[in-house]
């Protein structure tokens, strides 16, 4: 269904481009797939903000863990392990947000390159 739909829409979208011959087709699909993985990377660095940030909910939760070891299905060892992750994790969401920037435009940036050669 979501696929049936995202190519009509992308049908529709083309009706006012006009008819392009094949040629300048294929090498418009080449241009744009070389520029794929510099959007990859600008992705990358737009997400890896927040996921960083959530992961520094795994300080309380190991907290908790730790304290509710002899109930069952409570490891303490598991505790251990979210806590000493939630323990980093704010340092790595400053570095993530310090390097957001270099990521987005670098990656736009690789992609563009790739239109202009």
């Amino acid at each position: 269904m979501r696929r049936g739909c995202l190519m009509l829409l992308a049908g529709w979208a083309a009706l006012p481009l006009g008819a392009a011959d094949p040629a300048t087709a294929v090498k418009t699909a080449v241009m744009a797939k070389e520029g794929v993985p510099g959007l990859v990377r600008a992705g990358r660095g737009i997400v890896e903000v927040p996921w960083q940030a959530a992961q520094c909910f795994r300080l309380p939760l190991g907290l908790v863990e730790m304290l509710f070891a002899p109930l069952p299905g409570v490891e303490f060892s598991d505790g251990l392990v979210d806590t000493g992750k939630g323990v980093v994790a704010p340092f790595k969401l400053c570095i993530a947000a310090l390097e957001l920037p270099y990521e987005v435009f670098g990656g736009v940036g690789d992609a563009a390159g790739s239109l202009v050669k």
